[in-house]
């Protein structure tokens, strides 16, 4: 006896596009539920930005990481921050995880997925790019028509088939695999009172950038990094060494940024935070760090300068996919898979010249510019210090 095929499509879910994919997800349902809150907002309660260099020998190049927020903690610590709950759901059953999404779905519920990038063919990325620590929203599943709707940071909904999704969902590649896990929340009535967390948050920030646990982490880890950045060229070759400077360009300014490092959007987050709790010096620090989210653009463009025509024509590329994308037009994936072509035959005449030209050059110019926001951001860092640490920013 054959199954009865389901149809779960929750209506009037139209909430669709965003700059980070965690933030975006989580605003998507909020939104349905009539919570609202900016990205902005969203990404500060979690924890804002921060400052990762991490690098063990079985990956190919460093991952650069500019969030603050552990996993799924930076999730789970929102929700408490605005008024919610959630709890995180994860089974090593792909059937018992898609079963517990249709089971959300048949409740009307959008749910929150986490899913490893390749396995989404609406992405265009190839399969060893995987990345399971990106989210989205499930919206429906379509059995009879093998369809699931999805909202993502595109402005329209996208779609897959049912088999790539439980792939994306149970995938076990590192770094952060997905393995069926979901974000169960229990939504406020409304939204709560925001200074206590805000507060904690900043709090947090600033702790994790000038006094992080490890010297990989933080400010410190901004310098090592430029310690580190004119050795690439003996520690990685090839493909390996090409990916440290497309690395760097993606984790700064298209993977699901806001672009320049999150910089812009904490940014917003400490304007709306000197109106919430009447502190106009936190606009001051604002603008230190929209100077600085300038800098993390130029770290970006440095790793593929215009100087070199075959990374730059890379970035310019990339730009446009990523652009493409987000507006999620009509043609969008055959345009991406296009320029996907391109950028292939370009990164193998990269990787040819990465064996014959000097690179001192470009790694150091890249290391200059480094040392420039480690100088910003450590004056941006202790100037928000001193706010917090001012009687009127008393956790209450």
């Amino acid at each position: 006896m054959t199954e009865e095929k389901e149809k779960l499509i929750i209506k009037g879910f139209n909430q669709f596009g965003g700059k980070h994919c965690q933030t975006a997800a989580l605003k998507n349902v909020l939104d349905y539920h009539g919570l609202h809150l900016s990205e902005e907002m969203l990404l500060g309660l979690g924890g804002g930005i921060g400052f990762i260099y991490w690098y063990v020998k079985v990956m190919p190049s460093p991952f650069i990481g500019t969030r603050y927020g552990k996993g799924e903690e930076f999730l789970i610590k929102i929700c408490e921050r605005i008024g919610g709950e959630a709890i995180i759901f994860q089974t090593t059953s792909i059937r018992k995880g898609h079963e517990q999404l249709k089971n959300m779905l048949r409740d009307g519920e959008p749910v929150y997925v986490f899913v490893d990038m390749p396995y989404l063919p609406y992405l265009a990325l190839p399969e060893i790019a995987h990345f399971g620590g990106h989210t989205i929203v499930v919206f429906g599943i379509d059995e009879e028509e093998n369809k699931v709707y999805i909202s993502d940071r595109g402005k329209n909904y996208v779609t897959s088939s049912i088999e790539d999704l439980k792939k994306a969902c149970s995938s076990k590649f590192p770094p952060f695999p997905a393995k069926n896990k979901i974000l169960k929340i229990k939504y406020p009535s409304k939204i709560g009172n925001l200074e206590k967390g805000i507060k904690e948050s900043i709090r947090g920030c600033c702790l994790n950038m000038l006094e992080p646990p490890i010297r990989n982490i933080g400010l410190a880890g901004i310098q090592k990094w430029a310690n580190i950045v004119p050795k690439w060229s003996e520690q990685f070759k090839g493909l390996d060494l090409f990916g440290c400077l497309f690395n760097t360009f993606i984790y700064i300014e298209i993977g699901g940024t806001g672009g320049s490092a999150f910089r812009p959007m904490y940014a917003q987050f400490l304007k709306e935070s000197s109106s919430i709790l009447n502190n106009p010096r936190l606009n001051e620090v604002a603008k230190m760090f929209e100077d600085s989210g300038e800098v993390w653009s130029k770290i970006a463009a440095a790793a593929l300068p215009d100087s070199w025509s075959t990374l730059r024509r890379i970035r310019e590329l990339s730009f446009e996919k990523n652009k493409i994308f987000e507006e999620q037009k009509r043609g969008a994936l055959e345009n991406m898979i296009e320029i996907n072509k391109e950028v292939d035959k370009l990164v193998k005449k990269a990787e040819e010249d990465l064996k014959k030209k000097d690179l001192k050059p470009l790694l150091a110019n890249l290391q200059q510019k480094i040392l420039n926001c480690y100088e910003i951001e450590e004056k941006a860092f202790k100037t928000l210090n001193d706010i917090v640490k001012q009687k009127d920013f008393k956790i209450f």
